[in-house]
């Protein structure tokens, strides 16, 4: 179970983790093969539930048969496995749940939690040393796979996931998550455990008081909800004094190098800016459009957003913009989805509520969610980031590890998490599978889901949205190193210490310099048209 102490600094992505060594050679990777899934062996779990369904795949070592029996009786198998896991929202929840687990399935869980930058580290160290044991199931960041994968040092699930259709019910995952944290070259290679996506947070009482039009949550209402408008409420809210509280407009973060990008990267891409020429669609081209004029002017966007928040927010990490919203003088923000719940609480992982919570749950008398504005003269794209879990190609227990995947993602365990009281009551609502998000129970505890999941589908009309990570944050292999060169040089300009122009100059150098070093520029290597309609057409195939 976890052994250190939480601290707010380490929560939702928190340090490097950047391992600038692994860079050189990465592109040389992507012709690499997909790792082979384990040699079936007999499933040894106990079933007693009746499953409905029109035939049942039996799992042998011989090709997949089907009968018409709808129950599947297994009996217990013997192990261990170990999970290294990132210390996110969804590890809280589901460690208190394994103990079900391990009387249901018979194997035991050695489930660790570190934070971000250790884990990065941890896994990387453990795929080099190729010790089996060390890592059978991997918690993967969505700017890791392509990593991963690429260096062999995970399996493709997609044999499995075929192998095991009914169980996993592949369909029933949302395929912006899908493509977004657990697809590469057209293979699965992970299962989401807690998508993420990006909108907006508000006060509902200061809107009132200050005769502000709330922000929409319908698309078909969210014509007019710009950047521009925002920015405006943002402007009528910064040094209001309200309920004997003086408000900031907005927060932001600012601390470098991931913080700022992932906060700052939805913004700029919903104002048309871009990281490269051509990328996630074929043919790739990987030529560096940091210093584009929609960037640029993201950028002087973003510096007057930080001109309303609070003066600190230069080194704010994710949690600090967080609970800076949670303790009530922020107007309006935008963030990723975790902080719909998380702003709830006093601190991170507390049973005490913040002014912003009422019995453990959202106090939406005093704040909702909703959609995030667009820029009208681009489609409007939403940031789709988060976590999920792979398989090591080390490991020696991959058939266990692949129940504890399948458990841990299924519509059972899920549901179990959302409503988890401990160690903070309801501080999981990052549901990979879309049938949770109708649960009438669910919707009760966390009454944004409806809005959550609508950013995660996207939509054409009144005007297109596309939700992808890989638009937002591009999953190539030498990201990481790439992101540390844009976070840097962002914060400068945000800081002052650097014009938008000059900085996105220098950084655009900066990182074209690293990818003609490694062999990205000219990109000879064969392409994939990375689609999300190509994900859902691979979904489909696999289910």
């Amino acid at each position: 179970m976890s052994e250190e102490k939480i601290s707010r600094r380490k929560f939702l992505y928190a340090g490097l983790g950047a391992i600038a060594g692994l860079v050189v050679g990465a592109a040389a990777g992507y012709m690499a093969k997909p790792t082979a899934p384990p040699t079936t062996r007999t499933v040894t779990k106990t079933v007693t539930s009746t499953v409905t369904a029109t035939a049942t795949p039996t799992v042998t070592t011989t090709p997949t048969t089907t009968t018409t029996t709808p129950t599947v009786t297994k009996t217990k198998r013997t192990g261990e496995i170990t999970v290294l896991s990132v210390q996110d929202p969804f590890f809280f929840a589901l460690e208190g749940l394994i103990p079900e687990f391990e009387e249901e399935y018979g194997i035991k869980v050695n489930f660790m939690g570190v934070a971000y930058d250790e884990l990065h580290a941890k896994l990387v160290n453990s795929f080099l040393a190729k010790e089996a044991g060390v890592v059978d199931v991997a918690c993967v960041d969505q700017m890791w796979v392509a990593e991963y994968a690429d260096a062999g040092w995970i399996i493709s699930l997609d044999e499995l996931i075929e192998r095991d259709k009914k169980e996993v019910n592949l369909m029933d995952f949302i395929p912006s998550a899908i493509y977004s944290l657990c697809e590469w070259r057209g293979h699965i290679w992970t299962l989401p455990i807690a998508p993420y996506n990006q909108g907006v947070l508000y006060r509902v009482d200061v809107f009132d008081e200050l005769g502000i039009e709330h922000p929409p949550t319908d698309p078909a209402k969210s014509e007019d909800w710009t950047w521009d408008k925002y920015m405006d409420i943002v402007k009528q809210i910064n040094g209001k004094e309200i309920g004997g509280t003086k408000y900031y407009g907005t927060v932001i973060c600012g601390a470098q190098p991931e913080p700022i990008v992932h906060m700052y990267t939805q913004l700029a891409a919903s104002k048309g800016a871009r990281w490269f020429k051509k990328f996630p669609e074929a043919p790739w081209d990987f030529t560096p459009l940091l210093n584009s004029e929609e960037n640029v002017n993201a950028l002087k966007f973003y510096k007057e957003l930080y001109a309303n928040s609070p003066p600190e927010s230069i080194n704010y990490v994710w949690f600090d913009a967080g609970t800076q919203f949670g303790k009530g003088n922020i107007g309006i923000m935008y963030w990723w989805s975790p902080y719909f719940y998380l702003v709830t609480k006093a601190g991170y992982m507390v049973k005490e509520d913040s002014p912003l919570g009422i019995d453990g749950k959202p106090n939406w008398d005093k704040y909702r969610c909703a959609l995030l504005p667009r820029d009208p003269n681009f489609p409007q794209v939403i940031s789709v980031g988060g976590w999920s879990f792979g398989i090591a190609s080390t490991s020696n227990m991959k058939e266990e590890a692949w129940e504890f995947i399948k458990w841990a993602t299924s519509p059972k365990t899920l549901k179990k998490m959302g409503l988890m009281q401990k160690p903070a009551p309801y501080q999981y609502s990052d549901f990979p599978r879309i049938s949770i998000y109708s649960d009438k129970q669910l919707n009760e505890i966390y009454p944004y889901l409806p809005l959550q999941l609508k950013l995660f589908e996207g939509w054409e009309t009144p005007y297109k949205c596309i939700p992808s990570g890989k638009i937002v944050r591009p999953t190539v292999p030498i990201y990481v190193t790439l992101e540390g060169f844009y976070g840097l040089y962002l914060n400068k300009a945000v800081a002052g210490e650097m014009s938008p122009k000059d900085a996105l100059d220098t950084a655009n150098n900066m990182i074209e310099m690293t990818l003609k070093k490694n062999m990205y520029i000219p990109y000879k290597i064969e392409s994939y048209n990375d689609t999300l309609e190509n994900c859902i057409k691979l979904m489909k195939e696999l289910s």
